[in-house]
């Protein structure tokens, strides 16, 4: 593995198997989050072969909001947590596009749920691995880990973080990774976080793609984490390609 992207919507490619296939030539690997217990039972079946690809289960903060997982689903994607490896994309979302009346207690709910499965059943020899979205509502989903035990008994990593400094602070106390990616780093906020992360706890990502049903490429992929990477070691003054690989093949260990 010469790059790790800690955060990707594989199946959002229309070619999801082809970009698969594609990767091994640019020795990638993939954290690929789902965002619905459908989509993932759809993906493990069109990936289900696929080397280098991890395959994340999901209920994504924005789907609760709206209504697009209801509570059957969740009810679905906590029914076979205790088989899997990987959780995400899971979360929380407080910005006001995405929380209406009753909306953030059901996201807290679904959330609590998922993460409480999670730390019941991860194995301590090969922890759970959870992708998790945290906009506006860093503190709360912290206290979610830490309230259902999850932060101790799965390896968590914070997708994107854009909470504030204290935040990061505490998530870094509780042992949390950080995936980045150019996107992030395009901010001020992005690079002086990208500064601060202990370099135990730095991951690169993508996020890729922007769109659904698209078609892409592992090239694409490989791009975006090799520009993320070479900003990430420019604001950092140390060589993050080595690092971030080193740090994901602890992860996945």
């Amino acid at each position: 593995m010469r790059l790790f992207d800690a955060h990707v919507h594989l199946d959002f490619y229309a070619n999801a198997p082809q970009v698969a296939a594609q990767a091994q030539e640019f020795g990638l690997s993939f954290l690929a989050c789902t965002v619905t217990p459908a989509g993932y039972l759809c993906a493990a079946q069109e990936l289900a072969d696929a080397p280098g690809v991890h395959l994340a289960a999901g209920a994504h903060p924005w789907w609760i909001a709206d209504g697009r997982i209801a509570e059957k689903d969740v009810d679905t994607l906590v029914s076979i947590l205790p088989e899997l490896r990987f959780v995400g994309e899971v979360g929380l979302d407080f910005s006001p596009a995405h929380v209406g009346e009753g909306t953030q207690r059901a996201q807290v709910s679904a959330f609590e749920r998922i993460m409480r499965i999670c730390a019941e059943t991860s194995d301590p020899s090969c922890p759970k691995i959870v992708s998790i979205h945290s906009v506006r509502s860093t503190d709360v989903v912290l206290d979610v880990l830490e309230r259902t035990g999850a932060v101790r008994s799965c390896r968590c990593i914070f997708h994107w973080f854009s909470g504030r400094p204290e935040e990061l602070w505490r998530a870094a106390r509780m042992g949390c990774h950080f995936s980045f990616g150019e996107h992030s780093l395009a901010t001020r906020r992005g690079r002086e976080y990208v500064r601060e992360v202990p370099s135990e706890l730095l991951l690169t990502e993508t996020d890729l793609p922007a769109g659904e049903k698209v078609l892409g490429s592992a090239e694409e992929i490989s791009s975006s984490l090799e520009r993320a990477i070479a900003k990430a070691s420019e604001v950092r003054g140390e060589d993050v390609a080595a690092l971030a690989a080193t740090n994901a093949a602890a992860l996945l260990a």
